[in-house]
């Protein structure tokens, strides 16, 4: 008895321990629920959704969604998702798509269908994948992980993909043609309609990457603004990527790839019925996953409906104008045509590395982006604006102006050294990371970020 009684008292202790450990941890990051973020978390402010949310996935987390013939929730999950999806994004009733744990899964199933489709026609030669310069990474990661080459094109002043230039890129080996609804880092929207009559012309097939805009854009349309079209409206668009886990407001790991017809959709997926054991079906990259990602995306897309979406789409609109117009008097302006969830702003008076730093220094967290000197455009900063920043515009606007008057003696030009040495040591904030790229050659910066990742995972 007493050996019982030790043991019972032994994993109490252990317990308490690990749960120690875990708060000790969750104090290493910001609260995503503060709206102090511009980036990675994309928040409602509603605690009745993270509720929600919790529940599903923990009712689920034990299930597999590697066979769906055992575990069938995940059937169930998936259609009705793509039922919601497919309608606010007008896809035909025939349209299918697949859930999928990221926008980057979701990208890399577009390209590898474009790829597969490319050969089953017969054709030779490496396929090559046409991009403006402002696409997601994501299609170039995918791009070498699937054998493409990239034709990336350059932009115009209002920051879309020049579409004559799209136009001559094109090629007897181009297997897919991608754009943006909206770009990422200018927030505006390519004109999608124009480069669908080319590549329905040449039978290419067109993917849109509406990962950030696929859950506002259709609601922002629906208030009124106006919204170019990007989605199964124009004819020649073939497959679109969704994320939910963005604004969608579900929690992270969930997306979604439509495909106009499943034809295209079977070149996405992977099947094996030659291995011994089971057979192998995967309409994503991973095989193994859990099933709570998607009975949160599920319970999140339940709990706001699009009635729900169209008030979050009010409140983004309220906290981005109500932003945007203190800025400005700040001495910032919008480098580029104000038409989404995103800010992409300058300034001809403020130094950047300054305010970035001190607004993270006081706890805001947003993205600062490289200048791109052959377009013109400059330094900038970039703020993916969320229903929760609605609540929190004056805080935003009050701590922009105190970081205004706080310098830091920092020199890109004049200490590159001592500024990597500090980024790397941790003694320097790495949201100047970006910066650094206009003085150095990016075969190097990309050696030192590995540098600096590798030492900040290692003993």
């Amino acid at each position: 008895m007493k050996k019982k009684g030790y043991k019972r008292i032994s994993r109490l202790s252990r317990a308490e321990r690990i749960l120690k450990l875990l708060k000790k941890a969750k104090k290493m990051d910001i609260d995503p629920s503060s709206g102090k973020l511009f980036a990675y978390v994309y928040e409602t402010g509603d605690s009745g959704l993270r509720k929600i949310t919790k529940e599903a996935n923990n009712m689920f987390y034990e299930s597999n969604y590697l066979d769906f013939t055992v575990f069938r929730s995940a059937i169930f999950f998936e259609k009705e998702i793509l039922k919601f999806v497919k309608e606010i994004l007008n896809a035909p009733e025939d349209s299918v798509g697949t859930f999928t744990f990221g926008g980057t899964e979701s990208i890399m199933l577009a390209v590898k269908a474009a790829r597969d489709k490319f050969f089953s026609l017969g054709k030779t030669g490496k396929p090559e994948l046409i991009v403006p310069i402002t696409i997601h990474p994501a299609f170039l990661k995918s791009a070498d992980y699937l054998g493409l080459d990239v034709k990336r094109v350059p932009v115009d002043s209002n920051g879309r993909v020049l579409v004559d230039e799209l136009k001559k890129s094109i090629t007897e080996r181009t297997a897919l043609v991608a754009v943006s609804a909206p770009n990422w880092p200018f927030g505006v929207v390519d004109p999608v309609e124009d480069i669908a009559d080319i590549t329905r012309e040449y039978k290419i097939p067109l993917h849109v990457d509406a990962c950030l805009g696929g859950f506002v854009l259709p609601f922002f349309e629906r208030l009124g603004l106006p919204v170019r079209k990007f989605d199964f409206r124009v004819k020649g668009v073939t497959s679109i990527s969704a994320d939910i886990h963005k604004y969608g407001y579900a929690p992270k790991g969930s997306s979604v790839v439509l495909f106009r017809d499943k034809e295209l959709k079977k070149f996405s997926m992977y099947v094996d019925t030659s291995s011994l054991g089971y057979v192998l079906v995967n309409q994503v990259v991973l095989s193994s996953r859990p099933i709570g990602p998607i009975a949160s995306a599920f319970s999140t897309l339940e709990y706001f409906g699009q009635d729900g979406y169209m008030v979050l789409a009010k409140k983004i609109l309220q906290a981005r104008d109500k932003i945007l117009d203190g800025m400005i008097k700040l001495g910032f302006y919008s480098v580029f045509p104000v038409e989404s969830n995103i800010l992409c702003l300058s300034s001809r008076v403020h130094d950047l590395i300054n305010f970035v730093l001190n607004m993270k220094a006081l706890g805001w967290h947003f993205h600062l982006q490289k200048a791109e000197r052959q377009l013109n455009i400059p330094q900038t900063i970039h703020l993916a604006v969320s229903p929760i920043h609605v609540k929190r515009v004056e805080d935003f606007l009050s701590d922009a102006k105190k970081s205004l008057k706080i310098r830091w003696n920092i020199d890109l030009q004049r200490d590159l050294n001592d500024v990597i040495s500090g980024i790397i040591s941790g003694k320097i904030d790495p949201v100047i990371i970006p910066l650094l790229l206009d003085y150095l050659p990016s075969d190097l910066a990309e050696d030192m970020i590995k540098d600096t990742v590798i030492s900040w995972f290692s003993g």
